[in-house]
């Protein structure tokens, strides 16, 4: 299998590109290659189900007023910060396998790329948590990671955030007052179940160092890699997949 690595880390931040490169990736993904995108942006990446909140333009407005831009992406159903602590990472390959299956395998990509600096990683929701699902990964009960994927025919886009470093508990307090402004409690975050690598294992460790663990753990697992900093964005599909991504952040200006 050859190995695939789109590293935008260090280029000028494009968050709705980076989301329509996950797209373009997922329709045009060969047989035998896993791609490996590394990406980082300012503000939040919002998944469709906070979009159908019926206040959601108020809770817009509170992400508005505390400067805050907005991405809608196009997996997982909520809200998480990005921001230069944060690893936004993808992994794209052919599957057939279940949703379960695909989970389990990012799962543990993302342990065995982490095994060199923490060995104590537990998988499963965190209740009080942004963005809360069974594939949450955590230490000691917090949460620094959440996962999302999306199915595409025999393609799938498993993606994820990895807090690495930087005030969580500030971001966590950006997340509960969106809900707050809305009324809506169906999620309810606390600061005290949400960390970062950093704080959690007591390394001081960047974002680029967690980069590269996740890059050698795609060589381990493939016979050969190549980087690339982005796509052709003259090809007509990667523009239908830009028009997507556009079409998709329309909620954002209604």
């Amino acid at each position: 299998m050859k190995g695939l690595i789109i590293n935008e880390l260090g280029k000028p931040e494009n968050a709705m590109h980076s989301t329509a490169m996950d797209d373009y990736s997922v329709r045009t993904v060969d047989q035998d290659t896993l791609i490996l995108h590394l990406f980082q942006h300012e503000g939040v990446n919002m998944g469709l189900d906070d979009t159908k909140i019926p206040a959601f333009e108020k809770g817009l407005a509170y992400y508005h007023n505390h400067d805050t831009s907005v991405i809608v992406r196009n997996s997982g159903g909520r809200s998480i910060v990005s921001d230069s602590g944060v690893l936004n990472m993808s992994l794209v390959l052919k599957s057939n396998a279940n949703m379960y299956d695909n989970y389990r395998y990012l799962d543990q990509f993302i342990r065995d790329a982490l095994s060199p600096i923490t060995q104590t990683i537990d998988t499963g929701e965190i209740i009080g948590a942004y963005c809360p699902g069974n594939s949450d990964m955590s230490i000691n009960g917090r949460k620094f990671c959440g996962t999302a994927q999306r199915k595409r025919l025999d393609s799938v886009a498993l993606v994820c955030y990895i807090g690495v470093d930087g005030n969580q508990d500030q971001r966590s307090s950006l997340v509960q007052g969106f809900y707050e402004a809305m009324d809506y409690d169906d999620i309810v975050v606390h600061q005290d179940f949400m960390g970062t690598l950093s704080s959690l294992t007591g390394l001081t460790l960047t974002v680029p160092q967690v980069a590269q663990l996740m890059i050698d753990e795609l060589k381990r697992r493939t016979d050969s890699t190549y980087e690339i900093t982005g796509y052709d964005t003259t090809q007509d599909a990667f523009k239908n997949s830009m028009d997507m991504t556009h079409r998709q952040n329309r909620v954002l200006s209604k």
